[in-house]
């Protein structure tokens, strides 16, 4: 089974290709939030890189958030219409449990982050001592120094909300605290293409219209 995977939640736009033997293909656009016109020609290019096309995939894994309300929307939106048109299944990943799983193997907890704004972080503590991330706590939106408080336990933090607040979890950890590479910071769409296609291979799907975006927090505009 070969998988598309998107990452569209953060301003790093991810498309890749996932098949039997693992990652076939990948890339990653940092051009800030340009999604809209970025994902359809990014997913083009790289199919016709490969020699492949819309007709050979057979699955479609999208993260859906928490994130950029207009990114993962662009993300989600292209991924039903593909699935969609093709008759094809959809695989769903948290961004967070994506941004984990790039540390897989890691004993030590996982916390990634990512940057919230409002002084706030999009948070989750995963254990990827098996290889895939598994959650410990929900996902959550919260302040950093209110998340630190209630989780003194040695963890790797990554994600940017991580390098943001670094030095408010040194503070409260200490050498508990261990961080990723700033070079490794957010999700890719090649891990997301690889768990969905394993969510997929699980029957873990969902019908692309009951597909909905995790925010964690309400939008900040809203009808009265």
């Amino acid at each position: 089974m070969t998988v598309l995977g998107i990452d569209s939640a953060t301003p790093g736009l991810g498309v890749a290709l996932a098949g039997p033997e693992g990652l076939i293909a990948e890339t990653t656009i940092h051009v800030g939030l340009q999604h809209s016109q970025t994902l359809l020609p990014a997913a083009e290019w790289l199919l016709e890189t490969v020699g492949a096309s819309t007709r050979d995939i057979e699955g479609v894994a999208v993260t859906i958030g928490p994130g950029s309300f207009t990114a993962v929307r662009i993300g989600l939106a292209t991924a039903k219409g593909i699935c969609m048109a093709g008759g094809i299944p959809l695989a769903c990943v948290s961004t967070l449990a994506a941004s984990a799983a790039r540390h897989a193997w890691v004993s030590l907890p996982v916390v990634p982050m990512l940057d919230a704004k409002r002084r706030e972080v999009y948070v989750g503590l995963y254990d990827v001592s098996t290889g895939e991330p598994v959650a410990v706590e929900p996902d959550t939106v919260v302040s950093p120094r209110d998340w630190l408080e209630g989780h003194k336990r040695e963890a790797l933090f990554c994600g940017d909300g991580a390098l943001a607040y670094r030095d408010l979890i040194t503070e409260k950890l200490g050498a508990k605290a261990h961080f990723a590479p700033s070079w490794l910071p957010l999700a890719s769409a090649g891990v997301v293409a690889v768990l969905g296609r394993q969510k997929i291979l699980k029957g873990e799907t969902i019908q692309p219209d009951a597909a909905t975006p995790v925010y964690l927090r309400r939008p900040q505009a809203v009808l009265p």
